[in-house]
């Protein structure tokens, strides 16, 4: 089974580095954290017939760099402009004290021994503050970025961060089951272990197989570029002036881009002549509400117009000449701004109008 998961990483990692892509960046890394797996999964292979203290330093070594790459993967994923900054070295501290603590016939530090043996459990607990360490920086990350994302998009969610919150959620899931594993190991319940050893291995043999499945059914996941991904990382000038402001409204009363069921801030400043971070922060500073309400408050005053004025007009065809796609994300926009349902707006419309007349 690790020969089969090694294989299928190789595989994957051939794949990512040979593809023609505009994001040649994450998948290099990918790549390299995959062929990193692959070189852990298949150690007993050549570690119980090959006594090298070499390779037994070079392995130990490059286990300690699965985390930086697994970690810049994502961070290149979300930020297209990625580039690595001289103070990324630190991320290589791990690997230069494995590499000087076992260096063959050379001077051993003592004292930081035991938080890299292998079979130390200072080791494990030094494995595993580092697993985490770097998995909370990658879920503070995705976070951070899907925040940002739902800010300037009201349409559908990225791909790309779906994927990468699935693959953070899996990787998660596969290290609870190896401490589990590793509890049970160290109380000398050596079954257990094995049977959860079995499932680990069955879970990643799962894992890599669900890459692979990605790669062949959703490949602009590794080829394409989620140009709204870009968008919203331009930088610009500071915030613009209140004449900015009369502009974007007026402009949005007038000729409605937000009847567009697929308007993004990028459309909208291009529109006007704007970077998407100018308006973005146009919409943020001058006016105190983010693109996805100030789209969506446009929308509502106008259906609450068309309401009125088209009383026979079902409400399903009202949300879609307004702009919107769904009829849940409509009600509950209405129901936001507005305090009531469509239909019971419309019905209080009538009674006001019944009443004046």
């Amino acid at each position: 089974m690790s020969i089969l998961i090694g294989f299928i990483c190789l595989l994957l990692s051939v794949f990512l580095v040979s593809v023609a892509s505009p994001r040649k960046t994450p998948n290099l890394l990918l790549a390299a954290f995959l062929t990193l797996t692959a070189i852990e999964l298949t150690v007993w292979l050549w570690a119980g017939n090959i006594h090298s203290a070499w390779l037994n330093m070079i392995w130990l070594a490059l286990g300690r760099l699965q985390m930086p790459a697994f970690f810049f993967f994502f961070y290149a994923s979300c930020y297209s402009d990625f580039r690595l900054k001289p103070h990324d070295i630190l991320h290589l501290v791990p690997f230069g004290l494995v590499v000087a603590v076992n260096w063959p016939s050379g001077p051993h530090l003592s004292g930081l021994e035991q938080l890299v043996a292998p079979d130390s459990r200072s080791a494990w607990w030094f494995s595993q503050a580092v697993y985490f360490g770097y998995m909370a920086a990658i879920i503070a990350l995705l976070w951070r970025f899907r925040t940002r994302f739902t800010r300037h998009y009201a349409g559908a969610p990225s791909e790309v961060l779906i994927w990468l919150t699935q693959l953070a959620a899996a990787s998660l899931l596969a290290r609870a089951i190896l401490i589990v594993r590793d509890v049970f190991s160290f109380a000398s319940d050596s079954s257990t272990a094995l049977a959860l050893q079995m499932f680990s291995a069955l879970l990643a043999l799962a894992i890599t197989t669900w890459i692979a499945m990605n790669s062949l059914l959703k490949p602009r996941l590794f080829r394409d570029v989620d140009r709204r991904l870009i968008s919203i990382e331009t930088t610009a000038a500071p915030p613009q002036t209140a004449n900015d402001a009369l502009r974007l409204i007026e402009y949005v009363e007038t000729e409605r881009p937000f009847l567009d069921p697929e308007l993004t801030l990028a459309r909208l400043s291009d529109r006007l002549a704007m970077t998407p971070r100018e308006v973005s922060e146009l919409l943020n500073g001058a006016l105190g509400v983010h693109f996805f309400d100030f789209v969506n408050s446009h929308r509502i005053a106008y259906a609450q117009r068309l309401l009125v004025e088209q009383p026979k007009q079902p409400v399903l065809q009202i949300l879609l000449d307004c702009g919107f796609s769904s009829k849940s994300s409509f009600n509950t926009a209405f129901k936001k701004h507005v305090g009531m349902t469509p239909s019971a707006f419309r019905t209080q419309a009538k009674l006001q109008s019944k009443g004046s007349g």
